[in-house]
């Protein structure tokens, strides 16, 4: 038998993970959960899935189901992970990790308690030309990273409903794309921590949000390299794709994706989001820490809190 896994969501990102359940072999989609029935409905008879219900406490009381993937909005993330762990089960939790930096820590803590894997879905770490950006930088082919410039921007488009709303979504871009950038950058440079950060952030695209759809970060790291990250909705032009990052060493010059994506060429693939269900199950099944883990992704919210921070002038 394989890892049963539930998934708590059926939104578009659960599409995803649904496919990558499927695409591993020991990946069993059993159940799913969501209070918006019909498009809960659509994705269990997408991907054939068994069981469908409007209650996530059903599921995360249910003994049969080994692991849970949670693709809810953000203030839900915490709640639902805590549940979940303390019933026995793994999770994997969708970017960003929580609403604030006590939420992971109070997650973290029902991981260890528990005795069960916390992953936090930053994907990129998955794609093929980040990780080669991160051989690079380890083999010291670029010399000493002096600074880096990483870019989480939507062009000319932007979210609607609950990721525009900051009780359920903690934050605008930053919250929503810029950690793609953070954790990018972080995970290029060989996972340093945060020592200083500051920021501008602020809503100056749409008037009809209440939260930030622009900023700019100054990220220093313990390593000594500092990091500009772009953040973004509804811009105009972004200097990069989703999650490039541009590198700045001693020893020379790199860029994680070109600035055009070659013909035919998806930029967020399936693939990078199979290998990260594979990371997932696999370390399940090999007993270990799954990567990005619960500290990981709360070294992205200590960013993130500190930029809010910054930009309210607390900083």
């Amino acid at each position: 038998m394989g890892i049963r896994v539930a998934l708590f969501g059926s939104g578009w990102i659960q599409q995803i993970h649904a496919q990558a359940v499927l695409d591993h072999p020991n990946g069993e989609l059993a159940a799913a959960a969501n209070w918006r029935e019909p498009s809960l409905r659509a994705l269990a008879e997408r991907f054939g899935i068994p069981r469908a219900t409007t209650s996530w406490q059903e599921l995360a009381e249910d003994p049969s189901i080994d692991a849970v993937v949670i693709g809810t909005p953000n203030a839900l993330h915490a709640e639902q992970a805590i549940a979940c762990l303390r019933a026995g089960k793994h999770v994997l939790v969708e970017k960003p990790m929580a609403m604030s930096v006590a939420e992971c820590d109070a997650m973290i803590q029902a991981a260890r308690d528990s005795g069960r894997w916390l992953m936090v879905a930053h994907c990129w770490r998955f794609h093929p030309a980040v990780v080669r950006a991160r051989e690079r930088v380890a083999e010291g082919e670029l010399g000493r990273i002096v600074k880096t410039r990483g870019y989480g921007v939507h062009v000319n488009w932007g979210p609607s409903g609950w990721f525009t709303r900051r009780e359920l979504a903690g934050g605008g871009a930053l919250i929503d794309m810029g950690v793609h950038a953070i954790d990018t950058a972080r995970f290029v440079l060989g996972d340093p921590e945060p020592v200083r950060v500051c920021a501008s952030i602020g809503t100056r695209y749409r008037s009809d949000y209440d939260v930030d759809d622009d900023g700019v970060l100054l990220v220093s790291w313990s390593n000594g390299t500092t990091s500009i990250v772009e953040s973004g909705w509804w811009q105009p032009h972004a200097g990069g794709p989703e999650a490039d990052t541009e590198l700045y060493g001693t020893g020379g010059y790199a860029r994680i994706f070109p600035p055009e994506e070659p013909e035919g060429e998806e930029h967020a693939p399936q693939s990078m989001y199979s290998a990260q269900m594979a990371e997932f199950l696999d370390a399940i099944a090999e007993g270990r820490q799954p990567r990005p883990s619960g500290e990981d992704g709360r070294v992205v919210m200590r960013v993130v809190e500190e930029a809010y921070r910054s930009a309210a002038g607390s900083g």
